[in-house]
């Protein structure tokens, strides 16, 4: 049965976290979207409302805040106020502080499940939005005038056309196939062992980015003196790790961290994840654009995806409002509006995916001339104020061209 077609501006493919957080945005303009989601919105299957922690940076922080979802999700959100930066058995650090930034936080440690469970339901309050979920993508027509979408729910199909398509749906996204787009994929051969712990000395909002010989180890602050660890080993290693009785499993991570707070005293359940990097050879098509981890799939070391994902969707929801309050007989998926997107933000992506590979290679090797040169290196970022702030502006998504939210400014000027 296929009942009439749905029509909208936009259709976003994918309600994860970021093509949930962009038709918030749209919304705010009154833009007619329609959101896919193969999940049930409320249920824990969800891969981007688990209970994983996301460090936001302050960049991003602004962008929830103007899109008024800061709010309901702040008392929930632990302050980031340092960062500290090392190499485990080699001398040489540096740290970051927000007091010497100017900013009351460099950014902000929060659950996934929290945000996720405060976009969905004001998504539902929007009359420009429609929400199919759960639903699933059947197949795509691409014209000249419009995007067809054929979608499966409740055992019907139906038609969605739409003037502009947006892949959100992942590093394996099925809408990049489908748009004939080619990915490049660098398999880091590693998985990330997510834990939360508790720790004998309250972190006072420190987090540490710690390399060693196995990869890198974060600690993030969270509340209560807990602390969310994301450690970096390869397959075999994380695999083994996620096997050990807790005891054996906090003694490996006391001896890959130190004592800087102290006893680790408890871990939570662990999970690991497999760690790829995947870039798409393309972030516009005709008609279609790709945001997230669509676009780019980046190694979770120095906490970028999810912050360079906001920017993207800050910048493309600046660009079709701007082009919308032009008039209401805009094409939003006009080729005009999408190179302009493209323009704008493939630098920073480019930048963040180089960074981001190129930390995860520099301390990936044991050579003493190497890790000599890193000592230095970090040494003097420590010394060198400038170094230092470029780096710190950096991590706090501060740099390039900036979307309007993540200026603190309104979306709609």
């Amino acid at each position: 049965m296929n009942r009439d077609a749905l029509r909208c501006d936009v259709l976003i493919v994918g309600g994860g976290l970021v093509g949930s957080t962009l038709a918030h945005a749209l919304a705010q303009a009154s833009i007619s979207t329609v959101l896919l989601e193969e999940r049930d919105p409320g249920c824990l299957a969800q891969p981007s409302f688990d209970d994983r922690v996301t460090a936001l940076a302050n960049g991003s922080q602004r962008i929830l805040q103007g899109l008024g979802i800061w709010s309901e999700v702040s008392a929930s959100a632990e302050p980031i106020e340092s960062i500290h930066i090392s190499e485990r058995g080699h001398f040489g650090m540096t740290r970051i502080l927000a007091e010497e930034e100017g900013v009351p936080a460099l950014g902000y440690t929060i659950q996934n499940r929290v945000l996720g469970s405060a976009i969905w339901p004001n998504l539902l309050a929007f009359d420009s939005v429609a929400c199919q979920a759960p639903a699933t993508l059947d197949s795509l027509t691409i014209e000249e005038d419009e995007v067809t979408a054929t979608i499966m729910s409740d055992g019907c199909t139906r038609d969605v056309r739409a003037k502009l398509l947006v892949a959100a749906d992942g590093a394996r996204s099925q809408v990049r196939q489908a748009l004939g787009i080619a990915a490049l994929e660098d398999a880091y051969d590693q998985k990330a062992v997510i834990v939360n712990c508790e720790v004998e000395v309250a972190h006072a909002g420190r987090a540490f980015e710690r390399f060693t010989p196995t990869g890198p180890l974060a600690f993030l602050p969270l509340r209560n003196s807990r602390v969310a660890v994301v450690w970096t080993l390869d397959t075999a290693e994380a695999d083994r790790v996620i096997g050990l009785k807790d005891v054996e499993f906090l003694d490996e991570l006391q001896a890959a961290f130190g004592y800087r707070l102290g006893r680790i005293e408890r871990a939570g359940s662990r999970a690991a994840f497999p760690l790829t990097r995947v870039r798409s050879t393309a972030v516009t098509a005709c008609r279609a654009v790709l945001v997230g981890n669509a676009a780019v799939s980046l190694h979770p070391v120095a906490g970028q995806g999810f912050n360079l994902a906001l920017r993207d969707i800050a910048a493309l929801a600046e660009i079709l409002t701007d082009a919308h309050r032009g008039g209401k007989a805009t094409d939003l998926g006009n080729s005009r509006l999408l190179d302009g997107y493209e323009a704008w933000r493939v630098r920073d992506q480019r930048r963040v995916a180089t960074f981001t590979h190129g930390l995860v290679r520099l301390f990936g090797y044991e050579s003493s001339p190497l890790a000599v040169t890193r000592g230095l290196g970090l040494m003097a970022l420590d010394l060198l104020p400038g170094a230092k702030k470029r780096l710190a502006r950096q991590t706090m998504g501060l740099t390039g061209r900036l979307p309007r939210l993540a200026r603190g400014l309104p979306l709609a000027p």
